[in-house]
């Protein structure tokens, strides 16, 4: 997106101008603890969704919950209450948005821009053209906990693992797991990341077995966890979703590794050489790999690799001796 980007949120009022506020609609308590509850369910499980999407799946799980006009008269409010989403219209996020009608305004996850605009717009890019999940309303209801996952089988050996080879207590455990699941979410980290990750948080594995282990668990449990970036869908039901021949037609390079070739962190020749070599579906894959690698622009200079020196090769100090005879030794 080309939107010159700012964050405008709107004024936050006190629990008592907003129940005055949520009995003139009228609105009966349990119906505004059940429109909030679907609210922060919703910011949990797709990260974003607008206003006409959310009423959308509310009335088709609720048919005789509210009117059109009450669920607007309550977004209206609760854009001004102190949740775990924002409700803004693209008046609020780009300087060059002048209107938003307000069923086309966002229930926003708070994570997603709480430092910057950045996630929210990773976010919003990764989710185009996807389409939403919609369970039914007691398991969409479980997510207004931030932390909550389904119990599927891949994180429950996550967690066994986490509990056995870590040697972490139940506290330590829970602890280290939503960060996790924090990461798996996040269209910030990496898969690659993770293991510094879990260092950062004390966590030490004891092998290079456990470090396989691990990688193997946490990949497996990725793919089956539901993403805001999928709209709730999970990373394996996207790929049951995408017809066989449309599944790797192209590849992106993530925002970490542009940021790591950017820097010098990771060498760029050693990447391209990575990339020719890689077994990949298609030939044109490599090739679309090659060309965003080549749009990549170093920050600084990257310093220039020394050949190594082989020990049966001339000495580079020049004294005519094998590298093993002399420098080397």
């Amino acid at each position: 997106m080309s939107k010159e980007q700012y964050i405008a949120l709107p004024e936050e009022y006190t629990r008592r101008e907003l129940n005055a506020r949520y009995r003139e609609i009228p609105l009966k308590d349990t119906t505004s603890r059940l429109l909030r509850k679907y609210f922060n369910a919703m910011a949990n499980l797709y990260g974003i969704i607008p206003l006409h999407k959310a009423k959308e799946i509310i009335f088709s799980l609720s048919p005789k919950l509210v009117t059109q006009d009450e669920f607007l008269a309550f977004a209206e409010i609760a854009r001004h209450e102190c949740e775990g989403y924002y409700i803004l219209g693209g008046d609020e996020l780009y300087t060059d948005v002048r209107h938003t009608k307000p069923l086309d305004r966002e229930i926003i996850d708070v994570t997603l821009i709480n430092e910057s605009i950045d996630l929210f717009m990773e976010t919003k890019r990764s989710q185009q053209d996807k389409p939403y999940y919609v369970p039914d309303k007691k398991h969409l209801l479980e997510y207004e906990d931030p932390f909550y996952c389904e119990d599927t089988p891949e994180k429950q050996k996550l967690r066994a693992f986490l509990k056995e080879r870590c040697n972490l207590n139940d506290e330590r455990e829970t602890a280290v797991f939503e960060e996790l699941l924090y990461g798996v979410r996040s269209v910030a980290v990496q898969t690659g990341d993770v293991l510094n990750h879990l260092e950062k948080l004390g966590v030490q594995l004891r092998s290079r077995r456990d470090v396989e282990r691990f990688t193997a668990l946490y990949s497996a449990f990725h793919n089956t966890t539901r993403m805001p970036c999928n709209r709730g869908y999970t990373p394996d039901e996207m790929m049951q979703m995408t017809p066989p021949e449309e599944r790797f037609k192209s590849l992106s390079l993530g925002p970490n590794i542009r940021k790591s070739l950017q820097t010098g962190e990771m060498d760029i020749e050693d990447f391209r050489k990575q990339i020719l070599t890689m077994e990949l579906p298609s030939e044109a894959i490599r090739f679309d790999l090659l060309k965003q690698l080549a749009d990549i622009k170093p920050s600084t200079p990257q310093p220039e690799k020394q050949k190594k020196v082989g020990r049966n090769d001339p000495c580079p100090c020049g004294s005519g001796k094998k590298y093993k005879r002399c420098c080397g030794k």
